[in-house]
């Protein structure tokens, strides 16, 4: 109200959670999410005239932002961690991935095992960096991490070469090859290493915002509108990623768990 506008930080290379499409415009699954959000604020306000700001944010900076206001909310693909709790807030869960590896089917392989030694590119800041790095300490694995600023800029790096396999999470990485020249020179190495529960990040000790977010997800939620979401982004176009037993039990029971 104060303001006049519902800021609304997105990522530019998410894809199908939060990008920038081929048109220069904002788009994703979360975002649309987001868009629900923006409608209810304006409601609650009664400011029909409130303006919607895009926030473009960097997987480095998108909780600083959510903390000092720079983003009423982050609409990309966060998950929600014990750790984040203690510096920002997050919605119910809004999609459960998890996180894989992914190499060229040219390279042969096949199992965690097989990058002994190898070099893997991670997005920094991410669940999925911590994970790789503990994997790589536990199995006596010796990998060697190279980080990306974002997931557009680790696929090309397994892309050119210079990485043996890119992690990330299995919708991301789909969203990726999807946009690829060939998407069937890819496959997935060994099996998930990781649960990701993806929430809106927004910000903490705000009981009134908290409770308008709640609302709006969760009335996605019981009016199914949801599935018609997810069906736009995830179930036609280039790619399909159906949807995960733990999606649906989720859309039955909202929850807001974190992982370590």
């Amino acid at each position: 109200r104060e303001h006049g506008e519902f800021r609304l930080g997105h990522r530019e290379s998410s894809s199908p959670f939060s990008y920038i499409n081929d048109k220069g415009e904002v788009v994703g699954y979360s975002v649309d999410i987001c868009l629900k959000v923006f409608d209810l604020v304006k409601s609650e306000l009664k400011r029909s005239d409130l303006r919607l700001k895009l926030v473009a944010l960097k997987p480095a900076d998108r909780i600083t932002a959510v903390k000092d206001g720079r983003a009423d909310v982050e609409c990309g693909s966060t998950t929600n961690t014990v750790a984040r709790q203690k510096d920002v807030a997050f919605s119910y869960t809004t999609f459960m991935a998890g996180a894989r590896l992914l190499a060229k089917k040219s390279s042969r392989l096949k199992d965690l095992s097989d990058l002994r030694g190898k070099t893997v590119v991670v997005t920094e800041k991410t669940t999925t960096e911590t994970v790789i790095r503990q994997l790589s300490t536990e199995r006596n694995l010796n990998m060697k991490v190279v980080l990306a600023k974002d997931h557009a800029e680790g696929f090309a790096k397994m892309e050119s070469g210079e990485a043996a396999a890119v992690a990330n999470d299995d919708a991301l990485l789909f969203g990726l090859v999807g946009k690829a020249k060939d998407p069937t020179a890819y496959d997935f190495v060994g099996k998930y290493v990781s649960v990701e529960p993806y929430g809106i990040m927004y910000r903490k000790d705000d009981p009134a915002f908290t409770k308008l977010i709640d609302s709006a997800v969760a009335n996605l939620f019981s009016s199914g509108q949801i599935k018609t979401i997810y069906a736009k982004w995830f179930e036609s176009g280039a790619f399909k990623l159906p949807m995960n037993q733990y999606m649906k039990e989720n859309l039955k029971l909202p929850n807001k768990y974190g992982v370590q």
